[in-house]
Order: structure tokens, then sequence, then C-alpha cells
């Protein structure tokens, strides 16, 4: 926990305390101010370099080791028919990607759904992860 988190629960709870469901909100609000403000270029390069191995970004494209990604965003989790899901990301069908699913994912891989087949470790860097969903925002046929 940041030194400026503890702070806030401190001041918050001094103050007659803030509901948990408030203070994830203002996570995910943050998250999601880093992604709109996010750099789609720098994004990119970073997919290229850290997904591309296994993800294509083009639309219409085949998928490769893992799902194609374009139009990612909005589209539901385990749902491109042309490829074989693992069980884990299968329980997650109901959910849909979306900045906060994808920046879950991206984070943590592993604990988001564990006995993915997904072998990569995550990207902790916020900037990095926001960066990478604004570009993953900017794959569809609307933008």
């Amino acid at each position: 926990m940041s030194k400026r988190m503890f702070l806030f629960l401190t001041l918050s709870a001094l103050a007659g305390g803030l509901p948990v469901i408030a203070m994830s909100e203002a996570a995910e609000t943050s998250f999601a101010n880093l992604v709109q403000h996010g750099d789609r270029s720098r994004g990119r390069d970073l997919a290229d370099s850290m997904c591309s191995d296994c993800h294509n970004f083009d639309r219409g494209g085949a998928a490769m080791i893992g799902p194609n990604l374009y139009a990612v965003q909005g589209r539901p989790v385990a749902s491109m028919a042309d490829f074989n899901f693992s069980p884990a990301l299968l329980a997650h069908k109901p959910q849909v990607w979306t900045v906060d699913t994808l920046s879950a994912w991206l984070k943590n891989p592993a604990a988001f759904a564990p006995g993915t087949r997904m072998a990569f470790d995550g990207i902790t860097d916020d900037r990095d992860r926001a960066d990478i969903v604004a570009y993953l925002e900017s794959l569809s046929d609307g933008k």
C-alpha cells in the first residue's frame, strides 16, 4: 500500500470511514483515467514487443497461440469461435472484456484465471498496462 493510500485510509477512518466499495471505485476510476489519457502509440509498441508472438491484432486475423485481440474490448471473455480456450478462461465467459477486466488480466493472468494456459507473468506497471489497454480500445471498426 502506498503512503498516499495509507494516509487517505487513515484520514477517512478518522472522519467516519469510507465504504470499501467507494475505494474500489476510486481505484477503478484512476486506472480508467490512465487509459483515457493513455499513449496508444506506446501501447502498440508495448503490445508488439510483449504480445505479438502469440496474438494477432489485425481485423479478421487468425488466432495464433492466443486469440486475435482485434476489438477485444467489449467482447465476452473466451468468446472467439475459432480458439480453444482453457477451462480457467471459460469460467469467466459471462464477463466482458472492459478496461477493468483487461487490466486485471494483463496485471496477473494467473490470478485472474487460475489454471490459465497463458504463460505470461503479467504487467505490474500501471502506465504500461493503461497504454496497452488504450491501444486495444482503438482496435475496432468504430474507432
